[in-house]
């Protein structure tokens, strides 16, 4: 997985809205520490990408 400083993806735009995002996500680190996983594509922000992907595959 893609690491990522929060500070660099908050400068990203997003391209795809959330519920119709195939999620690419990047662990985010703020000062060096895990902070979150993020969507490079919807700018989606959580602790659990796991979540977003399982809903994704059983539609």
């Amino acid at each position: 997985m893609y690491k990522m400083q929060e500070e660099e993806f908050d400068k990203i735009k997003a391209t795809k809205k959330p519920e119709l995002c195939n999620h690419e996500f990047v662990k985010l680190y703020t000062l060096g520490t895990h902070s979150d996983y993020g969507c490079l594509l919807c700018k989606v922000k959580t602790l659990t990408p796991e979540l977003f992907c399982d809903k994704r595959e059983n539609e």
